[in-house]
């Protein structure tokens, strides 16, 4: 674990309050990746306070999915391993009613419009020191959720992400998202 973490972050990965995300919510979420042989979310802990999500989880990429192995980890694989903590969890929120946007969607609504309504707005990101794609971690605070009414009506979240492995590797990305077709 890393020192280093904001202590927004920090505070998911030392609470008692989180807890192991079932490896059956994960499957379901993260099919899409089995499917094309890329899910890199090992495992994952989950948190919700009244304002915001905290999700804290461990990655592996044996093997880029989309190019020969860099020996580091990047900015695509940053992108698709925030994908992967990020629906998984939006899906425990959905579970746990922890979302208040979302609480008129089952786990079944979620999983049918994960892929269609659920958007990247803006991303940006930092790479401070590489780090080992064989194996590291990460934590994700969600915040900032509020509904947005414009022509399509939708739910807007941002998202902090801290990654870092072992030898001190270190990135951090920024995430906004939207959720459309909301209950």
């Amino acid at each position: 674990m890393s020192a280093d973490l904001a202590p927004s972050l920090q505070s998911v990965v030392e609470s008692a309050d989180a807890f192991p995300m079932a490896e059956d919510l994960l499957g379901r979420v993260l099919e899409p990746y089995s499917y094309k042989g890329c899910r890199y979310l090992i495992d994952a802990q989950y948190r919700a306070t009244a304002d915001s999500v905290l999700a804290y989880g461990n990655f592996g990429i044996g093997e880029s999915a989309y190019i020969r192995g860099t020996g580091h980890f990047n900015a695509v694989e940053m992108v698709l391993c925030f994908n992967q903590l990020g629906y998984s969890a939006y899906a425990q929120g959905v579970v746990n009613n922890d979302i208040a946007a979302l609480r008129g969607w089952s786990i079944a609504d979620y999983c049918r419009n994960q892929l269609s309504s659920i958007l990247i707005k803006s991303t940006s990101s930092r790479f401070k020191k590489l780090i080992n794609p064989q194996k590291f971690s990460a934590c994700l605070h969600v915040h900032d959720l509020r509904i947005v009414e414009r022509t399509w009506r939708y739910l807007q979240l941002s998202n902090t992400i801290e990654f870092w492995d072992d030898n001190g590797g270190s990135a951090t990305g920024e995430f906004e998202v939207a959720i459309l077709n909301i209950p």
